[in-house]
Formats: structure tokens, C-alpha cells, sequence
């Protein structure tokens, strides 16, 4: 795919399917390591904001984290294996 991510000529759809963003864990590390960090994990505000100069929001902010962020947990043995 030397042209990356473009649409086949033939059926108009692109050569690689759809992304279902899933993020696989094994359950019961998942829940030793969220028994440790006390299921604390990073945290982030991502407001939206209405105008240029940022004084007023689109709509009510929140709290949010990525779980990506979750490997930043984990320690020791768990760590390493990421």
C-alpha cells in the first residue's frame, strides 16, 4: 500500500477496514492492578470552548482520562511486561 490509506478505485471503500477501538486486557491483572492504584488513574480537562478567546465553554467540561494512560499504573512486574 505504497499510497497509504486511499480508496480502491473499483469499490469506492477503502482497502482497510473500519477501526472498532477496542483495548484488550486480561481481567484478572486488570483487577490486581486496579486493586493497587485504587483505580486512581490520570486525569485531564479538555474543554470546548464557544469563542477565540476562550471565556466561554460550548458546553459544561469534564473529567476525563485515556486508556492509554493506564500502563502508568502499573509497576513492578506488570510494568515491565509493557
Amino acid at each position: 500500500f505504497d499510497d497509504g490509506d486511499v480508496n480502491d478505485p473499483e469499490t469506492g471503500f477503502s482497502p482497510f477496514p473500519g477501526n472498532i477501538n477496542q483495548l484488550l486486557f486480561s481481567a484478572e491483572e486488570y483487577a490486581d492492578a486496579l486493586e493497587e492504584c485504587e483505580g486512581v488513574m490520570p486525569e485531564f480537562v479538555n474543554p470546548k470552548y464557544k469563542d477565540a478567546a476562550k471565556t466561554k465553554f460550548k458546553k459544561p467540561t469534564r473529567l476525563e482520562c485515556m486508556m492509554q494512560d493506564f500502563p502508568t499504573v502499573l509497576k513492578g512486574e506488570n510494568a515491565e511486561r509493557v
